[in-house]
């Protein structure tokens, strides 16, 4: 059996039809109105998947936690492959989503991106760390004191978007394109 791959114009109109069958008007956002839905729904943090590759192309996924600043990803981590592959290769793919059982509660971001690695003498750490804190603060309260890392062992991922795709169909939004 011969695939056949949609095209974006294909899949613009299965969606099209989709949503009109829900009653569902379709959404063609502004560049800024696209900017502010992404930021907003990052600040939800959902569950994130950070993709990189070695030199090679073998790919690896992380589950990790982050934050956001604006449409950047800040990622901590104390560790692991990740970082010998962006050491060969900073491009990086983010996947952001929302559990979905139905064609209306798609709600998620694909994220393409380059990356850098930031230690505790630099400026960009220290205004990660900034942005981590209140999630230091929830793991203070549940373990009863502060949390103390080894020196030199923490690292901060910091993401710089290219390209995203934003979904959240029960809004009318499906396919909608970003680009730096």
């Amino acid at each position: 059996m011969e695939i056949h791959e949609l095209t974006d114009e294909e899949m613009d109109r299965m969606a099209d039809a989709l949503l009109r069958k829900m009653r569902i008007e379709r959404k063609q956002l502004s560049r800024q109105e696209l900017e502010k839905e992404i930021i907003d729904y990052l600040g939800k943090k959902q569950a994130c998947c950070l993709a990189t590759a070695s030199r090679d192309g073998i790919p690896r996924v992380s589950v990790v936690d982050y934050v956001n600043d604006g449409l950047t990803i800040y990622i901590f981590s104390e560790g692991g492959r990740k970082f010998k592959n962006l050491k060969e290769n900073n491009r990086v793919a983010i996947g952001i989503g929302t559990s979905a059982r139905t064609f209306r509660s798609v709600r998620g971001v694909n994220i393409l991106g380059t990356a850098e690695i930031f230690t505790e003498d630099t400026r960009e750490f220290a205004h990660a760390m900034k942005l981590m804190r209140p999630a230091f603060e929830d793991v203070e309260r549940e373990t009863g004191g502060p949390i103390e890392f080894p020196k030199g062992m923490v690292r901060i991922i910091k993401v710089t978007p290219t390209k995203m795709v934003y979904y959240h169909n029960n809004r009318g939004i499906f396919n909608a394109h970003w680009e730096a």
